[in-house]
């Protein structure tokens, strides 16, 4: 059992899973909308943080080489080496929410880029969250809706190796957590009306509108 269906079976029916993996996949060259959607809100260089995700074929490649041709055949592009690397990932939680109706009522899709432009207002941040200046950004930015992340940050960083979770890595993780802990109510899409992948999984990235800072909880 992967990680993604050992805590899907632990969770309560009411529970919500953030995760940033592609689910719902294309077929051909067309891409998703969500993928362009969420690049327009971006701009600019946080625009290229939106990789293209993997044709669905390219699931059964066991080897760069055959996924990247895989891809080439599917849509005239090669694959690039980042989603190449989280191709397992996309597997293990395309294979989940296809068998599991618990898994497709709780899991899905965000961009860490998106959370954040979100939380900011519907603005893209100013730095690279690899710099120093990206890292205090994003940690400013999330303790306004919970003035604990610094604290909560601290403790997570000393329970992992930095060459295994990186800073930026627990600031995503954290700006996906807020945004599933929200009102339903709040919760949005890219595209607002998304499409259905030829497996029935929904091309969307989830994001939350008008929260509130430090209430963690929507305007009524």
């Amino acid at each position: 059992m992967g990680a993604i269906e050992e805590l899907v079976s632990s969770a309560d029916d009411s529970d919500r899973i953030f995760v940033d993996i592609p689910i719902g996949l294309p077929n051909g060259p067309e891409g998703r909308l969500c993928d362009r959607e969420a690049r327009k809100r971006l701009r600019g260089r946080r625009a290229a943080t939106v990789f293209p995700a993997p044709v669905r074929a390219a699931l059964a490649a066991d080897t760069y080489d055959d996924a990247n041709r895989i891809s080439r055949e599917e849509t005239g592009k090669g694959m690039t080496r980042q989603t190449f690397a989280i191709l397992p990932r996309i597997r293990e939680v395309d294979g989940l929410l296809r068998k599991s109706e618990k898994a497709r009522h709780m899991v899905r899709e965000v961009h860490p880029e998106i959370c954040f432009w979100a939380l900011a207002g519907g603005s893209p941040l100013s730095n690279r969250k690899k710099t120093d200046g990206g890292f205090h950004e994003r940690l400013a930015l999330l303790e306004g809706f919970r003035p604990s992340v610094g604290e909560e940050f601290a403790r997570i960083r000393t329970g992992f190796r930095c060459w295994d979770v990186a800073d930026d890595d627990i600031l995503d993780a954290m700006a996906a957590a807020i945004t599933a802990s929200t009102d339903p109510a709040a919760l949005r899409t890219l595209p607002e009306h998304p499409t259905m992948d030829s497996r029935g999984l929904p091309m969307e990235m989830v994001y939350v509108e008008d929260l509130s800072p430090h209430t963690g909880e929507s305007d009524e």
